[in-house]
């Protein structure tokens, strides 16, 4: 597994100046898991409640909040995150099959291209170009 860098959040926002960047100002009181530069990934797994949970025992005694990625983030699977992160940011790009969204703050710097995307609270906020080929939906609404 990739192992981020577990700042607080006023270095983040020193950094990357995420306060300004976050709907919610991006402060929960918690610590921040930073992974620098490109990361792709294959699988569906990242993000996860599992992911989150490893990020914990890396990061104890601190609970982990945030999550980023400095450039783009790509997914070659699902993205189902966690909604135990209060909020993830990819400062670059996005590229993933399906990103599934739930009591997530997610930002995205960049462009966001996935083929389905499912933000059951809008809580997703896109600074570039939106591309999703299957509008949000939800196999339980039919």
């Amino acid at each position: 597994m990739l192992k981020p860098v577990v700042i607080s959040e006023a270095e983040l926002d020193r950094r990357h100046g995420t306060f300004a960047r976050l709907a919610s100002g991006g402060r929960h009181d918690c610590a921040c898991a930073v992974y620098e530069g490109d990361v792709t990934i294959d699988g569906d797994g990242w993000l996860s409640d599992e992911h989150w949970s490893q990020l914990q025992v890396a990061a104890a005694p601190d609970d982990i909040g945030t999550l980023v990625v400095t450039g783009d983030l790509v997914v070659r699977g699902r993205l189902c995150v966690s909604d135990r992160l209060m909020c993830a940011v990819v400062l670059g790009d996005l590229v993933a099959r399906e990103l599934a969204i739930f009591e997530t703050e997610f930002y995205v710097g960049g462009d966001l291209r996935v083929d389905r995307l499912r933000d059951r609270d809008e809580y997703l906020t896109v600074a570039g170009a939106r591309s999703v080929a299957e509008p949000d939906g939800d196999p339980d609404d039919d």
